[in-house]
């Protein structure tokens, strides 16, 4: 349909022209005109009178995510009048992307999120980078990481500020430092591995140039500095050379003078706020202290300080209701952060993400918080592919305008953005979710991962499998994936990769487990069949290799990417080291295997709920071998 965009201004005519083109639509001397309408809260109305729409909201990105909700009912509707109401719950819809674990995401993938951002009504998108932005005084940060320059970051911003979303850095200014605490000329700013000495003049001037050279290419005036997960504050070279500290004391000192910095730069001072209540609790646990703990050592903080409480883990929301009144009696200045789940291994955990988010985003509309994100962070590599983050931040942004994210209306939104349904993108989500995982994946069970790279020979997780039919569930899931054909989808080559990773999970399993099974019975035809079956499933492992380099270039900077070459490369070694070892033996060359003499165990057993048989099995390194991977 062809639409009259002459009442819009320059702006909303171009981005309108180019969102209607996505949806084969065209603009021109028609007589049916699309206009705009500003009010003051934060409502969007579309009504359509058959002929002509007025999109009525209050900011930029309103307007675009009305124009999509136009274009879904037009569909249906053809030239019979409706009208649309929608309300934002909150005044602030943030998605974070996570720059720093090895995939540094490169201009091109960052804005097409943006675009889906402005498109869906996010009005603001995170960048967060440790080390991966440029600091000219210093070549050795982020150096080898893909840093973005001055220039690549104010084109980001442009980008975003035409589209009506605020792009903001978010840092790192205490802990989470370790990529560029590596080099041995850092050494003097270290108090650990990982955190920053506080109270030296050198640490004081390295913050300063984070401060200022992060927020140099952004037009907004907000800043997220990080600090957390700084669990070994002060117990490292501050200890040897101060002597043992009150650690509160510590951050306090600490965030004065990264604040001070802040206020010099005339920023407006984000910062994570789990440190205030690992330090308060005898664990060193975010989520557990009592309802009745009082912060007095903390009465102090800047009142102009928002303090941001991360939640991506429980699935009720009296959780989500203790913790926002607790966080209340630090600050009223209170953003909420819930997490979208591509960090927990080569899938997306799209079960726990929607469980989580919807307690976590309902809280806050109860309890008054109207700020909100939704994080993105791809620990332990990026082995799970960026485009998957599009059906959490979908549905993260219908549970902005909406306490329930009903399935048609989410529907709509994939199918408009990305040309899938809901039930596709969920077959990334049956990776981990074979029989034996709680519900919604509570545990954040991860079976696929530890499974693709645990060892043939030395599978430490065949214990926690031996008893399974896994090649069968990885088999149909295969068929399903195999079903899915999509002629104009940006999700082509994430299927393509994911089929492949079914088709290697099939052979590598259970592989561990028929192997001991075969040799323990000295079937040594079955033997021969399994070591024919591993050089199939080498090849296959080569040809996942490739899927997951051609995916990785399109959504990231090169630099990182050798760290997936490694391991899935290593994979596929160890599976032609392993078949040389099986020749020996059916030869005759060896008279056993050792490897497979060993007695199996299981990872991590679930006493309490006997009916959860899979575990999380954490980090690449506690998967591949129980001997040491790296370090002493």
């Amino acid at each position: 349909m062809e639409f009259n965009l002459s009442k819009l201004d320059d702006n909303k005519k171009k981005n309108t022209a180019c969102f209607l083109e996505k949806q084969c639509h065209s603009y021109g001397e028609t007589e049916r005109f699309i206009e705009y309408r500003p009010i003051s809260d934060h409502a969007i109305t579309v009504d359509y009178d058959g002929k002509n729409v007025v999109i009525s909201t209050d900011q930029e990105v309103g307007f675009y995510r009305g124009l999509h909700l136009f274009m879904q009912e037009l569909s249906t509707q053809g030239d019979t009048p409706f009208s649309i109401n929608e309300t934002s719950r909150f005044t602030e819809r943030g998605l974070m992307l996570d720059c720093s674990r090895n995939g540094t995401l490169n201009i091109d993938f960052i804005k097409e999120t943006i675009g889906i951002c402005a498109a869906a009504g996010i009005n603001q998108v995170y960048l967060y980078m440790e080390d991966v932005y440029d600091i000219p005084e210093d070549p050795y940060f982020g150096a080898f990481r893909g840093k973005y320059t001055l220039q690549e970051l104010k084109d980001l911003d442009s980008y975003g500020k035409n589209l009506g979303v605020e792009l903001i850095p978010a840092i790192q200014t205490l802990a989470h430092l370790h990529t560029y605490l590596r080099w041995p000329i850092t050494k003097s700013l270290q108090d650990t591995e990982d955190i920053l000495l506080v109270g030296s003049k050198e640490t004081e001037e390295l913050i300063r140039r984070l401060i200022h050279y992060a927020s140099l290419p952004f037009s907004t005036k907000k800043i997220h500095v990080g600090m957390d997960e700084a669990d070994l504050l002060g117990l490292g070279k501050y200890l040897r050379i101060n002597g043992y500290q009150k650690r509160h004391e510590i951050m306090k000192e600490h965030l004065d003078m990264v604040y001070r910095i802040c206020k010099d730069e005339e920023l407006q001072v984000l910062m994570w706020s789990d440190m205030f209540f690992r330090l308060k609790s005898p664990t060193g646990d975010y989520y557990d202290l009592p309802e009745d703990v009082d912060f007095n050592e903390h009465n102090e903080l800047p009142e102009d300080l928002s303090l941001v409480y991360w939640d991506y883990y429980h699935h009720n929301q009296a959780v989500y209701d203790k913790n926002i009144k607790l966080h209340h009696k630090l600050s009223n200045n209170l953003y909420f952060a819930t997490g979208g789940w591509t960090w927990n291994g080569l899938a997306p955990n799209y079960r726990k993400t929607r469980k989580t988010m919807e307690e976590g985003l309902n809280s806050c509309s109860d309890n008054g918080i109207e700020k909100v994100m939704c994080t993105f962070w791809f620990d332990n590599g990026m082995e799970t592919p960026a485009r998957t983050l599009l059906y959490s931040a979908l549905y993260f942004a219908q549970l902005c305008y909406d306490d329930k994210c009903e399935a048609d209306k989410l529907d709509k939104w994939l199918i408009q953005l990305t040309g899938c349904t809901a039930k596709d993108f969920m077959l990334f989500d049956l990776f981990d979710s074979p029989d034996g995982i709680l519900e919604d994946n509570e545990n954040a069970d991860n079976p696929s991962k530890y499974l693709l790279y645990q060892d043939p020979l030395v599978g430490i997780f065949d214990g926690q499998v031996e008893e399974m039919a896994l090649d069968t569930y990885y088999s149909e899931l295969y068929s399903k994936l195999n079903e899915i054909e999509k002629t104009n989808s940006i999700m082509n080559e994430i299927f393509a990769y994911y089929k492949e990773l079914a088709c290697v999970l099939i052979d590598k399993s259970m592989l561990g487990v028929k192997l001991r099974n075969a040799y323990h019975k000295r079937d040594k035809a079955e033997l021969e069949l399994l070591r024919n079956t591993m050089e199939e499933c080498a090849k296959k492992m080569w040809d996942l290799k490739e899927l997951r380099k051609s995916i990785w270039f399109n959504e990231c900077k090169p630099f990182g990417y050798e760290v997936l070459d490694i391991r899935f490369g290593g994979v596929y070694v160890r599976l032609m080291s392993s078949i040389q070892r099986i020749d020996a033996f059916l030869k005759g060359t060896i008279d056993k295997l050792e490897e497979l003499e060993e007695k199996t165990v299981k990872f991590n057993e679930d006493l309490k709920q006997p009916e959860h048989k899979h575990c999380m099995g954490g980090f690449w390194q506690h998967m591949v071998s129980a001997a040491n991977i790296s370090g002493i």
